[in-house]
């Protein structure tokens, strides 16, 4: 993706952006309190100093016009997204900013998530991961594997073979680990990591089920905007776009 039209130091000028692309809503059905409203949902994240988050209800993009809504009133940022659960592991895929739902729907429609899923992490979307990776993609979106540590969920914690978790990995269409064990960020970023040696991008995420669980894995991006083209190239030169909180000591 040919981003790249100034001089390479282009970025000394931007500073780091608190976000947490992992959040659910009551949409979601293991949500703890149904009763929880946008709103809260909004302050709640300002109140951590969050500038942008994503939501990723489960099988659903139900809540997302209300909080976008609202998070252009409050200035907060949030990008559309939803995490889908297969054979293969949890996937969480985001979209820009201003993508009508209407879209959206349709992609969750192709990616084999039937009305019957909205809002159910056990429903298992009929399209396999790697082909759920590659929609993702078709539909413009970013695909990033789900608390890849965690069991059952996470894609190397599924019943699936070596081989398939190996394959799975060095797809040409995911383009971020979301980890759970913060520590071994440099070994995915370096592909030091025993038997998966491509070099990856990775976040943390909150995947929040309660208000004061957001932002509690923050992740710091330094992005030229705000949107979708801004997180493909933190992914992209994640060496020295991205961040976690114990790595962010003395940094700007």
């Amino acid at each position: 993706m040919a981003i790249e039209e100034q001089p390479h130091n282009h970025h000394a000028s931007e500073r780091f952006t608190k976000v947490d692309l992992h959040l659910h809503t009551p949409e979601s059905k293991c949500y703890s309190d149904p009763l929880t409203t946008p709103e809260q949902i909004i302050d709640a994240a300002l109140a951590v100093g969050l500038e942008a988050i994503a939501i990723t209800d489960h099988n659903t993009f139900n809540s997302v016009d209300a909080i976008r809504k609202l998070g252009q009133e409050k200035g907060l940022v949030v990008f559309p997204g939803v995490e889908l659960s297969t054979k293969g592991g949890h996937v969480l895929a985001l979209f820009d900013r201003e993508t009508p739902v209407s879209q959206l729907d349709d992609f969750l429609d192709r990616a084999g998530a039937s009305a019957a899923a909205m809002g159910d992490g056990a429903f298992i979307v009929d399209n396999g991961i790697e082909d759920v990776f590659r929609k993702i993609d078709e539909h413009g979106g970013i695909a990033i594997a789900a608390h890849i540590e965690r069991w059952p969920t996470g894609f190397l914690q599924t019943t699936e073979s070596r081989r398939a978790k190996m394959r799975i990995y060095s797809n040409e269409y995911l383009t971020a680990l979301e980890i759970t064990q913060p520590q071994n960020k440099g070994l995915w970023n370096r592909g030091q990591v025993r038997g998966y040696p491509k070099r990856h991008a990775c976040i943390q995420g909150s995947d929040a089920h309660a208000l004061d669980e957001i932002g509690r894995r923050p992740t710091y991006l330094r992005l030229p905007s705000l949107d979708l083209r801004g997180l493909r190239l933190a992914f992209d030169e994640y060496e020295s776009r991205i961040r976690f909180p114990e790595e962010m000591a003395g940094d700007s």
